[in-house]
């Protein structure tokens, strides 16, 4: 007992610390861009990879200032419930499900968000790997709406990195974040497999 109410302490006060040392850690940092050549047209599927949710919110927001929406897939797994915290932070709107559960309903939203001219954020290889992979989602969703996809990340030049299966990386303080947005991927006379290769491709640059 005494157990699941300290788990249950610590799930509602972490996104507190989490979002106080995100944004020191930011702030401490020099910002570096290579953004797209191409116009990124609204709406869009824009990718990231999990590992990467740390700092990437800060580039969508850089791409897409407000009013423009948003709405981030977030996994019904209770890990689920820390990001939606952050989303909602960034002005950004939710919606619950993943590959693994929740997936048709979370896709029926995702499209009809799409179709009122929202963009939609998701993590390929999310909620729980494994690592890079792309999920069926991400084309099923571009196929579905004739919407491009946008890989958006960055890489580092000092960083701590945990042990976790996503590869977190956390930039030091007064380290270089090299933040990075793909051109549009337009995959709609694309095959599935031929679609998820090049999604990852731009991904893969995104953090290189």
């Amino acid at each position: 007992m005494k157990n699941r109410t300290l788990k249950k302490i610590i799930q509602k006060i972490s996104p507190f610390f989490i979002s106080l040392l995100q944004r020191a850690i930011y702030a401490s940092c020099k910002k570096t861009y290579e953004l797209p050549k191409e116009v990124i047209p609204a709406p869009a599927i824009w990718v990231c990879w999990h590992g990467q949710l740390l700092m990437a919110p800060y580039l969508y927001r850089k791409m897409r200032p407000l009013p423009m929406q948003g709405s981030a897939i977030v996994s019904e797994h209770i890990n689920g419930d820390m990001a939606i915290k952050a989303a909602k932070r960034f002005k950004f709107n939710y919606i619950r499900g993943s590959s693994r559960q929740g997936a048709i309903k979370a896709l029926a939203k995702a499209i009809k968000t799409l179709k009122n001219g929202e963009d939609i954020g998701i993590t390929p290889d999310g909620p729980i790997g494994p690592v890079y992979s792309i999920s069926d989602g991400v084309s099923a969703l571009a196929f579905k709406c004739d919407v491009p996809v946008v890989a958006f990340g960055y890489s580092l030049n000092s960083f701590w990195q945990f042990k976790s299966w996503d590869k977190t990386r956390v930039p030091k303080p007064f380290s270089t974040i090299t933040y990075r947005v793909s051109d549009p991927v337009y995959i709609t006379d694309l095959t599935k497999e031929e679609a998820n290769k090049k999604i990852k491709s731009a991904l893969m640059w995104c953090m290189r």
